[in-house]
């Protein structure tokens, strides 16, 4: 495996539908924001972890907007106008019921660092923004869309309007969504010792949820610093390398449980469902669960099939 972030401009080769407005993902990307308008189809989709902050403004919403929160689905309503946040590097998984219509807004690590520098004082390090699937925010919602119309205007001074309206969005973010961690930290690997417990904390826990925060504080990290330091140690990202313990785990389970229902397997190994487990299984062995056991299992009293 190696560490892969999502960029702003690969987003259709994950998420299936349009462009509705080009514009500046593509003539901005050595800069600190840029927006593209979507129309995304209905879909269930998981989105890797995010190379950037990104922000999401609603123009065309959904009666029935799913975020999988680790342990479960959440249903949401969505007006046009509510925002969505997503922090870099933790990957999420969705689905919507329609079409829905969204422009996003990527903010880079160096722009939210600066901002957290030079207005907060902060070390970005020591910040941390959750993944915040809807919120009601007018301020922030008026913000992008003004944010959109200069980007997109060709009046005078619009460039430089719309530079003071990136660094009033992570002012916004900052003030209201962004947590920030006490401790300082100094550290820029994580020792033998608090390793080990990471991946035993792991391991004992790959049937239940495993949040990037639960590994922070295992190592006695923030959580955005963890992510950084994880991927030095590891080359992955923390949900790859979970991800990949659960793909272990079931591989193990297939090959000796036979008589063990598909089901049964996938909520052992702290996948959402068993059609997430199939479609991680395609990815990566490009063979279902079935086909896997199938090829591997045993049994030391004859074969059973299982359904």
């Amino acid at each position: 495996m190696s560490l892969t972030l999502l960029a702003p401009e690969k987003m259709l080769e994950v998420i299936p539908g349009e462009v509705t407005i080009k514009g500046t993902v593509d003539t901005l990307l050595n800069k600190g924001m840029s927006i593209r308008g979507y129309r995304f189809y209905k879909t269930e989709v998981d989105i890797p972890s995010m190379r950037d902050y990104e922000l999401v403004r609603w123009k065309k919403g959904t009666a029935n907007l799913g975020f999988h929160d680790g342990s479960r689905w959440r249903k949401n309503a969505v007006q046009a106008n509510d925002v969505t946040i997503l922090t870099r590097g933790e990957s999420s998984r969705w689905y919507w019921m329609n079409d829905i219509e969204v422009s996003h807004i990527y903010i880079s690590q160096a722009l939210m660092a600066k901002v957290a520098s030079e207005i907060f004082h902060k070390n970005i390090d020591r910040v941390f923004v959750d993944h915040y699937p809807i919120v009601n925010d007018p301020a922030l919602s008026a913000l992008m869309g003004r944010y959109e119309a200069e980007v997109l205007s060709e009046e005078p001074g619009s460039d430089l309007f719309s530079q003071s309206l990136e660094v009033q969005l992570c002012i916004h973010l900052m003030r209201k969504y962004i947590k920030c961690d006490g401790q300082e930290e100094t550290a820029s690997r994580i020792s033998s010792a608090r390793l080990d417990a990471l991946q035993r904390y792991i391991v004992t826990h790959l049937s239940g949820a495993i949040s990037v925060k639960d590994m922070a504080a295992i190592v006695d990290l923030s959580p955005s610093h963890f992510v950084r330091v994880f991927a030095t140690v590891f080359g992955v990202s923390p949900h790859q390398y979970v991800q990949a313990q659960r793909l272990k785990r079931a591989e193990r389970l297939l090959s000796t449980l036979r008589n063990v229902p598909l089901k049964a397997v996938a909520m052992d190994c702290g996948f959402a469902d068993q059609s997430h487990m199939t479609r991680l299984f395609k990815e990566r062995l490009l063979m279902t669960p079935k086909e896997y056991r199938d090829k591997h299992a045993f049994s030391l009293f004859g074969s059973l099939t299982v359904q």
